[in-house]
């Protein structure tokens, strides 16, 4: 929804942000049934399939990940390499910052979005995933919203481009272990 600075009358000019509050989220898979807690319960799904419908303890974001990553970007294009050991400030995945839209659902799936989409810069749109105990997927999109669109010959605002991709990021992980001490959000805290 579009936002305007307090003390501009929504309309008398374009807006200053977008507002972010609705995220569609969808459970899919290879089977008989839909994913939900009563099939699954049932009808456990094969090893190597997910499990929905699971408890995910908070603590178990919180390990030695390593793996692959590919990212992509205009200035960039395709680049993938591999990492030995996350480094901590990477590890999105465990904190929830205050402003941000943050939401953790059953199955270990973590939901990390911005209140607010401006033309400063792009916006990060993250989506986390464990699986299983062992395995961690992340998604990264970098979003861009109201990009004006210029008319050259008067020059006008005429509107605004539809939101795009600006960067893609996709890290496949694997537990290497548990984290020594405590982790950094805990040693914010104090």
């Amino acid at each position: 929804a579009p936002v305007w600075e307090r003390g501009v009358e929504p309309g008398t000019a374009p807006p200053n942000a977008l507002k972010l509050f609705r995220t569609m989220i969808s459970r899919e898979a290879l089977r008989d049934a839909p994913p939900t807690a009563d099939t699954e319960q049932s009808n456990p799904p094969a090893p190597g399939n997910p499990v929905f419908f699971r408890p995910v303890p908070p603590f178990n974001w919180h390990k030695k990940w390593g793996g692959t990553c590919w990212t992509w970007g205009p200035s960039i294009g395709n680049k993938g390499w591999g990492i030995q050991e996350m480094e901590e400030g990477d590890s999105w995945h465990g904190s929830a910052p205050v402003e941000l839209w943050n939401l953790r659902l059953p199955g270990g799936v973590f939901v990390q979005a911005p209140r607010l989409l401006t033309d400063a810069t792009a916006a990060l749109c993250r989506l986390a995933w464990l699986p299983d105990d062992e395995t961690l997927l992340r998604l990264e999109a970098g979003v861009l919203a109201l990009q004006p669109v210029i008319d050259e010959e008067n020059d006008a605002l005429i509107g605004f481009y539809p939101p795009s991709l600006a960067s893609y990021r996709c890290d496949m992980m694997s537990k290497m272990g548990e984290l020594d001490g405590e982790p950094q959000f805990v040693r914010d805290e104090k």
